[in-house]
Order: C-alpha cells, then structure tokens, then sequence
C-alpha cells in the first residue's frame, strides 16, 4: 500500500513552534511501518484552519491522489479534524477519494469501512465542526475583550507602528501599539506628497509617490517595492489618526459585521486630522465615478474646464496637418455632425494663452485681489465670530461627554457596574459623539485659523507672485492644470466671446491657505473634511 500523509496545525504560532507537526508526521510513520505500508509523500499545511478547504498541500493532495495515474492508495491522518472541520467538505472529499478508490484512514478513530462507519464519520464532522464553531466564538470574544483593554491582536501592525509588550499576564504577553519612527516617516511623507507635493513639485499622484520612494531605495516591511494600491491603502488607513475598528469585518466573508459588535481601540497618532481629511478628499475628487481619469491624468491645461457656449458639450483635442497643431473643438459636433451643433473650434496654444493671461493679468493684480476679496474678509470676519461661540460651546459639550465617559470606566473597573450590551451600546454612542464633536471643533478651529482680513499687501503680492509662476511654469503640465482648476470651474468658447467663470471662495481659500502656511496647495474640493453625512 502507498500511503499519503496529510498534517495540519491551525495557527501560525503552532507552526512556528514545531512541536504539533512532527508528533503528527511520527505517529503516522509509526502507522504504516507497523502495517508494512509505504509512505510516498507526505502534505502539510502549517497554520491554516480546517474549516475551509482553502489549502494549498490539501488541494495538491486531493489532486494527486485522484489523478489518473493513481500514485497513492491511502491517505493518512491523525485525526479525522485535521483533514477537515467542516461536515460538507468531509464527506464531499471523502466521497471523491472514494470514487478514485484511495482509502481515507484516521490513525486515533479507527471506524472501520461500509455504510456504519459512513454514518459514524458524519457523525464525528459534525462534532468537529461544532467544537471548531466554539472554539472559534471564544476566542473571538476573548480578542475582542484584549482589544477593548487597549491591546493589540496578533497580526502585524500596519506601516508606522511596532508592538511592545505592555505587561505579561500568566504566560501571556500583553500588546500595544507605539510609533516606529523610521516607517512612520514614510507615512507622513506620503501624506505631504499627496497633499502639499515637495519643494517645488505640485501635489503628487498615487503612482508618481510609489515611484519616488522605489527610486529613493525605500520598500515596504516585507522588501517589496510600493504600489499605487499600497500608497492608497496608507491615505485611507484612519489608524495613522488615532482611530482602528477591530472585529469589523468577518476574516471567512469578508462581510462588514453589525456596529455594535465593533470595538474602537484608540492608537498612537501619526497624521492631523487636517492633513489626512484632505488627502480623502483629493482621493474622492479623483475617483472614476466623480473625475474622468482622462481629466484627471490628462497634461492638456484646460482638460474638463472648457465647454461649447452653445450646446455645453466639453471641447476635446483634435489634431490637424499630421498632428502639427492642436485644437479644442466641440465634442457633440465631432461625435453627431453639425445636425447637433455647429460647433465651435480654437487652436490649443491660442486659447491656453488667451485663459492664461486672463488670470494673469485681471485675477492676479494686487487691486483685483481686493475687489474679489473684500465681500468674503466681511462674511469671512462676521462667521468667525459665530465660529468661536459654536467652538466655546462644543468644547463644553466635549468636557461633559468626557466627564460621564470617565465616570462609567470608573465604575467598571472597580466592578460597580457590569459591563453587558445595553451599557456597551450606550457608551459606544458617547464615544461617537465625542469623537464628532471633536472633529467639529478641529474643523472650525482650521477654519478660523487663516483669518483673510490679517492678509497684508505685501502677501497679496507675494501670493500672486508664487501663483503667477506656478501658472507660467514649463515642463510642469500637470502642476499647471491643478493651479488652474483651483481658480477656475467653467469656460465657455464661442466664437466671438469666451467666458472664464471661477468662484471665489476657491480663490479665498487658496489664499487662506498660503496667508498661514507660505505655501500653494491646489484647492480641489470645497471643504477639507469629510462629507456632511459623516460630521455632526
């Protein structure tokens, strides 16, 4: 007889101690020698659960002993629940080494072959499965109560962070997160880059940072070069700002589980809230669904700003004279002819510079700046008036929250209180409510923090001496197009007149911004933070 043997340990700590595998492997041996059996290969998977039949030396093993070469005659294991702990994939695999007539033997549950010992298999699956479910239930209740306590679960900390034993109970050392400055670096960097670009580069794209960094030597923690999905899961990972949800997803499904059996842990901070709410809003203003990526991606200047002035169809590039020059044209015209509109056409360079000396010269002058910027410094100077009553009163609303938070920690570590669902629910409401007041007084505070009538004549100047060289730029498509597009929303061409349209709360914006920090940041989205849905 040609025996197969398969073993198997469900955790990665099982296998990295190598105590479970090779009792398995000796016991097996010790099986088919007693039996004058040959063993001819022998599968196994180190730290994957048996309640999927998901493995990689399983399905190998399946494979093989089903081939039509037939090289195995029985496979061997220690226990029925290390080949499976799922009853439909007992008997379905079973079932298949059947057919392939391979005999399936478990050397500690030896039931024998017919009708009974199908009966009995199916019985055993079923206790297997049931013990692997509890097994499962506990020890997911008992990371989640590790969580609540402020520990870390096992896996590996996201970029930035390390785990440091905070304390050993029994055997067991405790984990929490703190900051590994190295990577956390790295973090921040590709929070800059995308946000505010570097030197004298504009903002940069998810590829262009990946690129900069595998250029520069830097890899992720395993020695991978970056990609575009790694950069994009750093920008969106809301632990770099003091927030992580454990048991929020099921690991089998996938599937996003009820809130209320969430646990919010708080972590060390990398990232301001200012900084990362407006790296999630340029990753919106560039999602597929809200910007064409041609629009987006595109080096052509005036790309999703100009418009037909008579039908309102965007103007597209069209080439003439073997791709000698470049026009805007009608994009309704070139689709459906002149039957549904007779169009409108302008070489590229002309009307570049015709929108570009516009800004330049009626936007950009000092006294221009005033005239477009004096009814908002009066909106501007009144709102920041209500804006500090509302901070002064969330701040109260803040405290309070805090001081009743405190109160039932108090009460539940000295065991006054016990714990259940109903309390669970009730404190994880005052916790949102004090993490969304929170954010509310972060964002006015930012709003409050630029005020426009503090913006003195020799920063008007300066300020429109930084845009008009950002605008004038060669080389830098891209850099100029997001420039553009924080001054401006819409531009009709026609034949006669052209209009240039921008608001100019964009404009106040972007010089709010230079006024506190000296430095250009494109505006592409009308607020920092997040969406109305997601703040009080």
């Amino acid at each position: 007889m040609r025996a197969a043997i398969y073993v198997r340990v469900s955790t990665g700590q099982q296998a990295m101690q190598d105590l479970s595998i090779p009792d398995q492997i000796a016991q097996c041996e010790a099986y088919c020698n007693k039996r004058e059996w040959e063993v001819v290969a022998t599968f196994t998977d180190a730290g994957v659960s048996a309640s999927t039949d998901n493995r990689h030396d399983f399905q190998a093993m399946i494979a093989e002993a089903c081939s039509p070469s037939k090289p195995i005659d029985v496979i061997i294991v220690h226990s029925q629940s290390r080949f499976a702990r799922n009853t439909l994939d007992l008997l379905h695999y079973t079932k298949k080494l059947e057919k392939a007539d391979v005999q399936f033997v478990s050397i500690t549950q030896d039931i024998g072959n017919g009708d009974q010992a199908d009966v009995l298999r199916t019985i055993l699956g079923a206790m297997d499965e049931y013990q692997s479910k509890e097994t499962s239930k506990h020890v997911k209740r008992s990371m989640c109560e590790n969580a609540r306590q402020g520990f870390w679960n096992g896996s590996q900390p996201p970029l930035g962070y390390r785990t440091y034993i905070a304390e050993k109970r029994g055997k067991k050392d405790k984990k929490k997160l703190e900051i590994n400055p190295t990577e956390a670096e790295i973090v921040k960097r590709v929070f800059r880059l995308y946000v505010h670009g570097e030197g004298e580069q504009g903002q940069l794209g998810l590829k262009a940072i990946a690129n900069l960094l595998n250029n520069e030597g830097f890899t992720t923690r395993k020695g991978s070069l970056f990609m575009m999905q790694y950069i994009h899961k750093i920008l969106t990972n809301e632990i770099y700002i003091s927030k992580y949800v454990f048991n929020k997803r099921d690991s089998k499904t996938g599937k996003v589980r009820p809130e209320d059996q969430w646990v919010k842990l708080t972590t060390p901070r990398i990232i301001n809230d200012v900084e990362f709410y407006a790296a999630r809003d340029r990753l919106q203003h560039n999602h597929p669904l809200v910007t064409a990526p041609r629009i987006v991606n595109s080096s052509i200047l005036l790309t999703g700003l100009v418009h037909c002035s008579k039908c309102n169809a965007p103007l597209r590039i069209r080439t003439g004279k073997g791709g000698a020059y470049r026009y805007y044209r009608c994009g309704k015209h070139a689709d459906a002819g002149s039957s549904a509109c007779s169009g409108c056409s302008m070489r590229m360079e002309k009307l570049d510079d015709i929108v570009l000396n516009t800004v330049l010269d009626r936007t950009l002058a000092p006294e221009r700046l005033d005239e477009l910027l004096a009814p908002l410094i009066e909106r501007n100077t009144h709102s920041q008036r209500l804006q500090g009553e509302r901070i002064k009163s969330l701040k109260s609303d803040k405290r309070k929250v805090k001081i009743q938070l405190d109160a039932l920690w108090q009460q539940i570590s000295t065991e006054e209180l016990r714990l259940d669902s109903s309390l669970k629910s009730y404190i994880d409401k005052l916790q949102t409510k004090y993490e969304n007041t929170n954010r509310a007084i972060i964002r006015l505070e930012y709003q409050n923090s630029t005020p426009l009538d503090s913006f003195t004549n020799i920063q008007k100047h300066n300020f429109a001496d930084a845009l008009r060289t950002r605008l004038t730029a060669k080389g830098q498509p891209k850099f100029r197009k997001a420039y553009l597009r924080s001054l401006l929303s819409h531009i009709d061409v026609g034949e006669n007149v052209i209009k240039i349209s921008g608001s100019s709360t964009d404009l106040a914006k972007l010089v709010s911004n230079f006024n506190s920090t000296g430095k250009l940041v494109p505006t592409f989205e009308q607020e920092w933070c997040p969406r109305e849905d997601s703040n009080p």
